[in-house]
């Protein structure tokens, strides 16, 4: 009883100090305070102050009273936030007080129960009638709390779920363990053994309420846990001890009371606690007199470590700083597949890179000694640990390597468009100066400069900004007009497959420049008696457009860079057909690819648009 009073003060007065951060929690301190009385009272039984013990136990309603506020202002916002709201729980709540502190004062009056000796207890609480009215109202008290509960539960998801099922579950305990306290109001000669875990109540319910609100408090349980689990390791272990010195002669040390002995269990683990530190200290010198390692030496490690701008660096960081403080042979390897380039006789620190994690492996380290060993095994830890952070700081130095030669090609791509705008004006003074020239060589300059203006057009196309209009367009119309029209453009038969209503929103003008640039593109490489196809079909999320032609085959060695700008084999053509085909499929979230590997087409270019983009651009 002393126990459970002692956990539930300490545990109210830790909810009264967080309650000013967590909804509830001061209602919950008063429902452990209340335990913590209802428990004084029947210690104040026992030793025979019956009158003030009896209105004490009598108070029972009040507690499932106060869980049920408890519960109603935990869950509030569950079911609404709105003020009307918090002043009906208000209202209601202090009607049930109001009710629960007239029943406590009638059936105290009215005499609830007396005290009388029940198995080995000189006095012990019996409910009479009154008594019975005063337990069957608190049940029905603490029955509506959890019907309260199980509405939540069904709405609730999430960590508020789960601390709901650890509210029933501690109910069901705290049931239990309060059954066993009613057994001689009952006639019931068992003696009351639940009531020895009453102290693990408090704590569960607490800890069921606030484990997902508060997460220091699970550091706390972890320890209280560990410690509790050593405690009643020691008392059974002195239990077997004392039980084995009887046969010895040694009765009075078997008959211990229990009592002594939790205390004395006790006495020992706080002194375990207390020499812990200092004995752990000692053995890890006595048996590492070699490796011991202190904070200072600890962060100067990790200091160096994060120095590193380099992995060359940090390996020579990691040798400089290993040889400093043992003056031990080692090979440091980083992400290095295998030992052979090691010596053999040496020790090593593999460090590589597996499914994105650093590790750092000692390997042949089995000649030094375990205080090596063991300050090897640090540093690898460290030394993994810094590899993951240079690892880490290399790719975003490489990202905005990256982004910054982005925008140096932003700024010469529309360096380039000014230049190439500029261009027009001289060539179109040479045009006008080339009419008052012979025929041969007007016919000439007229040929270069209308080569000059289709460089410019593909430079100004792909470097210029890209703007899409889209519009709700006949794919299916735009594809056969194109063909027909670059058959007569190219002078080659184009044999064209094109399904019939194929609607699909892109920018009409931006697509018919891919199809002429991939159809030029087929035309160029045909030879006269060589064929282009042309084939059209819509896909379960996607409309496919696929170029053929019989043309030779494109080299394997120009296959990685066939998209890139100014990567052609043609004659007098300026490289950057393919490239602004790629960059308008790009924008329209679609793919384009080349196969060698269709039916009878040497070369097929594919190019795939989505029915349904994932980002939808605006109409410009």
């Amino acid at each position: 009883m002393w126990l459970t009073i002692l956990l539930s003060v300490s545990v109210a007065s830790w909810l009264w100090y967080k309650g000013h951060r967590e909804k509830g929690l001061s209602i919950l301190a008063c429902y452990t305070l209340l335990m913590a009385v209802w428990c004084l009272g029947h210690l104040l039984g026992f030793n025979g102050n019956a009158s003030l013990a009896a209105l004490i136990l009598l108070l029972n309603p009040l507690m499932p009273t106060t869980f049920l506020h408890f519960i109603l202002q935990w869950l509030a916002p569950l079911f609404t936030e709105s003020q009307d709201h918090q002043k009906h729980i208000s209202r209601w709540m202090r009607w049930l007080y109001g009710s629960a502190i007239i029943l406590v004062t009638l059936t105290w009056l009215s005499g609830g129960g007396h005290f009388q000796a029940w198995l080995d207890f000189p006095l012990f609480f019996h409910l009479d009638f009154p008594g019975w009215v005063n337990l069957i109202y608190a049940i029905a008290v603490g029955a509506a709390a959890h019907v309260v509960l199980f509405i939540a539960f069904m709405i609730s998801t999430g960590n508020l779920r789960r601390s709901i099922i650890a509210m029933f579950i501690t109910g069901i305990w705290g049931f239990i363990l309060s059954v066993s306290f009613i057994f001689p109001s009952m006639n019931m000669q068992l003696f009351p053994y639940a009531m020895l875990a009453l102290p693990s109540y408090p704590i569960l319910v607490v800890y069921s309420v606030v484990r997902y609100r508060l997460i220091e408090v699970n550091a706390w349980v972890s320890k209280g846990v560990l410690w509790a689990a050593i405690l009643t390791i020691s008392m059974l272990a002195m239990s077997v001890l004392l039980a084995l010195l009887a046969p010895l002669g040694l009765a009075d040390l078997a008959g211990v009371p229990s009592a002594q002995l939790i205390l004395y269990s006790g006495i020992l683990l706080f002194i375990a606690g207390v020499l812990y530190g200092p004995a752990k200290e000692f053995a890890d010198r006595l048996i590492y007199p070699d490796g011991m390692l202190d904070n200072n030496t600890l962060d100067a490690w990790v200091n160096a470590f994060s120095r590193a701008n380099s992995w060359g660096e940090l390996e020579h960081t990691a040798y400089t700083l290993w040889q400093q403080q043992t003056r031990t042979p080692c090979h440091i390897l980083i992400d290095t597949d295998s030992l052979q380039n090691a010596p053999s006789s040496q020790n090593h620190f593999n460090c590589q890179k597996q499914n994105g994690t650093w590790l750092c492996r000692c390997t042949s380290w089995e000649e030094t000694s375990p205080g090596i060993q063991r300050m090897a095994e640090t540093f690898a830890q460290l030394l993994a640990s810094a590899c993951q952070s240079l690892d880490r700081a290399l790719l975003l130095a490489e990202a905005e390597r990256k982004r910054l030669q982005q925008k140096h090609l932003i700024e010469l791509g529309g360096l380039t468009a000014a230049i190439a705008h500029e261009l027009r004006n001289p060539l179109n003074i040479i045009a006008m100066a080339a009419t008052q020239t012979e025929q041969q060589t007007r016919q000439h300059i007229q040929t270069q400069i209308q080569r000059a203006e289709l460089l410019i057009k593909d430079v100004l196309s792909y470097s210029g900004s890209l703007e899409l209009n889209l519009q709700r367009t006949d794919l299916s119309a735009l594809f056969k007009s194109v063909c027909l029209q670059c058959e007569k453009l190219f002078n080659k038969k184009i044999n064209l497959e094109a399904s019939d209503g194929l609607w699909i929103t892109v920018d009409a003008h931006r697509i018919q420049q891919v199809l002429v640039n991939l159809l030029d593109n087929a035309a160029a490489f045909t030879s006269d008696s060589g064929c282009v196809k042309a084939v059209l079909q819509k896909h379960p999320d996607s409309i496919r457009i696929g170029i053929h032609n019989n043309g030779p085959r494109i080299p394997d060695n120009m296959l990685p860079q066939l998209f890139h700008p100014f990567v052609s084999k043609r004659a007098g053509g300026s490289g950057l057909g393919l490239a602004i085909v790629r960059r308008i499929v790009n924008e329209h979230q679609g793919k384009v690819w080349h196969s060698g590997t269709e039916p009878d087409w040497p070369v097929t270019f594919f190019v795939e648009l989505p029915l349904k983009p994932t980002l939808h651009r605006e109409t410009r």
